[in-house]
């Protein structure tokens, strides 16, 4: 059990931590004035999302063109990943929080959608970065990937509740 959970701590923690990246509700009906936490949720995404400019802007030494380019693919990434994890969600946080109740069939299929979750967000994330070929090139390019992942950790472990 301990190898599984090493295997879904990054995917987990991403998820929890895009939560407020995702958009917030989809909705035929007419826009409205949004909630106070919606309002809350949207200002910790774009906090999020300009520490992560930063970030990329330092460590690829992006230009601000290159950022402003960049950005938008990368936030539209995040918002797709997060429709993955929602489908985890319920079952994950069950499992996470120790729910003695999760029978066999569920937590067989928990697996499976985790083994299909991981392909499909390979899939997400060859299609975006393939993408940014157009913005980028040589080494910032390559670097992409692991310099987002580090962005996503080092971010986790900051906003991470300390334990006692």
């Amino acid at each position: 059990m301990l190898r599984m959970n090493k295997s879904l701590i990054y995917p987990l923690a991403l998820m929890l931590g895009s939560i407020c990246l995702a958009p917030s509700s989809l909705s035929a009906q007419q826009p409205k004035k949004p909630a106070k936490s919606e309002s809350i949720h949207q200002e910790h995404r774009e906090r999020i999302r300009a520490e992560k400019r930063a970030f990329l802007v330092k460590e690829l030494s992006l230009t601000t063109a290159e950022a402003d380019a960049l950005m938008p693919l990368l936030n539209e990434l995040d918002d797709k990943r997060f429709g993955l994890w929602r489908e985890l969600e319920p079952i994950g946080r069950r499992l996470r929080q120790g729910d003695k109740t999760l029978t066999a069939e569920e937590m067989s299929s928990f697996y499976d959608k985790t083994l299909d979750f991981h392909v499909k967000e390979a899939e997400l994330e060859r299609t975006y970065y393939l993408r940014a070929k157009t913005i980028l090139y040589g080494d910032r390019l390559v670097r992409l990937p692991w310099v987002c992942k580090e962005f996503a950790r080092r971010y986790f472990d900051k906003h991470r509740p300390k334990k006692h």
